[in-house]
């Protein structure tokens, strides 16, 4: 039994039997809680009538601080059910943008019909964006490469091949794949994160110094400057399989073949809800029965 949420109703009553009857206790159950109470304050609260009961004066202020502790206590529950019950709550998600055009709406989809109370927070974002994300803690979990992400604890659930895109009358098109140190003799488009990440990664070690004339962040301007015949450039796999069909480009493998490992990934250093526990389990299930059967 909750004292405070006796004394609040018999306030708001007025009456000992009908507070009884709305909170489902016996008369004499509420009668002991403003007894008990009572004796802790040091002094009565309420005053008997033929009516019913009647606040004192003296006890006015008292019944405001019950309110906003009563208030509060509701808060903390409601926090501590967020953070201990599966079936609410809100799951914070990153996610860079190919990943959130394609697979996250039909895992959110699967997902919100066993947990439709579960709310969700999106933010998308570069690699480098989701990192300092999660190492803040303001999203709970990441859908991202694992490059740079060795902090954290990763779950792979696809490994993402890097691939050449290409105008569609470009010489290389004839190719079945095309050797990476082939493309420092093109005309390369420097987009998305650029050489910051894998595929700088697989540039510099091999010192290879490609010759770049447009440098964009979009990668769909990126996509849009290569149809046109401006230069090539190298995507991921999934990345492309992303975009919509009326980018009218090439598509060929590097001899060579080199990869990235997509992730799930949580600050294993923060405080993780069951809402986030359980969209990670379902998540990781999920994506794992789609890919094995692609």
């Amino acid at each position: 039994m909750d004292k405070y949420e006796v004394i609040l109703e018999v306030v708001k009553t007025c009456n000992i039997s009908k507070a009884a009857k709305n909170l489902n206790y016996s008369q004499s159950a509420i009668s002991q809680a403003i007894k008990s109470f009572e004796r802790d304050m040091g002094f009565p609260l309420f005053k008997r009538t033929n009516s019913g009961v009647m606040l004192l004066p003296n006890a006015t202020s008292v019944i405001k601080s019950l309110k906003i502790i009563h208030q509060e206590n509701q808060q903390l529950k409601q926090l501590s059910d967020t953070m201990t019950k599966s079936e609410i709550g809100t799951v914070r998600i990153g996610s860079f943008i190919s990943f959130a055009m394609t697979y996250l709406p039909k895992i959110l989809k699967d997902f919100k019909k066993q947990y439709p109370q579960i709310k969700f927070e999106i933010f998308t974002g570069n690699q480098q964006e989701i990192y300092q994300k999660l190492q803040q803690n303001e999203i709970d979990i990441a859908f991202t490469s694992m490059y740079g992400m060795e902090e954290f604890s990763c779950q792979v659930f696809l490994q993402d091949e890097f691939v050449v895109a290409l105008p569609c009358d470009h010489p290389f098109n004839t190719e079945n794949s095309i050797p990476i140190n082939h493309i420092i003799d093109q005309n390369y488009i420097l987009s998305g994160e650029k050489f910051d990440f894998e595929i700088g990664d697989i540039i510099h070690s091999l010192d290879l110094k490609p010759q770049y004339t447009f440098e964009i962040f979009d990668e769909m301007v990126a996509l849009k400057l290569i149809e046109s015949g401006f230069g090539i450039s190298i995507f991921s796999k999934f990345f492309l399989n992303s975009i919509p069909n009326h980018v009218n480009i090439v598509i060929r493998p590097i001899t060579e073949h080199y990869y990235r490992s997509l992730v799930i990934a949580k600050n294993p250093d923060v405080y993780s809800s069951a809402a986030s526990d359980i969209f990670n389990r379902f998540s990781a299930i999920w994506l794992k029965n789609v890919i094995d059967n692609i």
